[in-house]
């Protein structure tokens, strides 16, 4: 217990240059000893540490206070009365359709086909509508594809134009396509589907 008369504390810090008393529990024992094992400077037996929990220690004075810390502690004593003010906005079905495009199913049946989906791994995007069914001669002689493209595709089973829809990047490549021959094939699928 304190020796101060009244005091119920059993431990009490008592400022060198005051006779008032701070009572001392475990949360200020854990500040003040993490403080002095940090830095001498920072507290020592006669010093407690610049911290919230011994604000109101006798000799503390809020000069010892960041000038930051200061105008916060400030400002969170002032009372608020600036109220942010609320503003509700009322805006018709019709106006936010806007931002909900009908789904693809409504466009179809109105004659509008769905958006094209980019895969860059296929020759023809989903959605696209199909060119004519042309056989695999025809097809390379009217985009301009070379022999060894159409030779290719011709040993790997590719009959005609609609087959050609099935094909993916990697199976080109599979099938010892170059990378020139594989654009020179996206150019005529995409001219084809137009």
């Amino acid at each position: 217990m304190c020796s101060k008369a009244g005091c119920s504390s059993e431990h009490c810090f008592v400022h060198p240059e005051h006779s008032e008393h701070f009572s001392l529990g475990h949360n200020h024992f854990a500040v003040w000893a993490a403080a002095w094992n940090k830095d001498e400077n920072l507290a020592d037996l006669e010093t407690p540490p610049n911290h919230h929990k011994f604000n109101m220690a006798p000799g503390h004075k809020t000069a010892d206070i960041s000038p930051l810390l200061q105008h916060q502690l400030a400002d969170r004593n002032q009372p608020t009365n600036n109220a942010s003010p609320v503003i509700n906005f009322n805006i018709s079905p019709e106006l936010l359709a806007v931002f909900h495009p009908a789904p693809a199913q409504a466009a179809i049946e109105h004659g509008v086909p769905p958006p094209a989906v980019h895969d860059p791994q296929s020759l023809v995007q989903s959605g696209m509508q199909h060119g004519p069914n042309l056989t695999l001669d025809a097809f390379c002689t009217m985009y301009g594809l070379s022999q060894d493209i159409r030779t290719k595709l011709h040993d790997n089973g590719y009959t005609g134009s609609d087959t050609l829809t099935f094909i993916i990047v990697p199976e080109l490549k599979e099938m010892g396509f170059k990378y020139g021959e594989i654009a020179a094939l996206k150019a005529a699928m995409r001219q084809w589907c137009q």
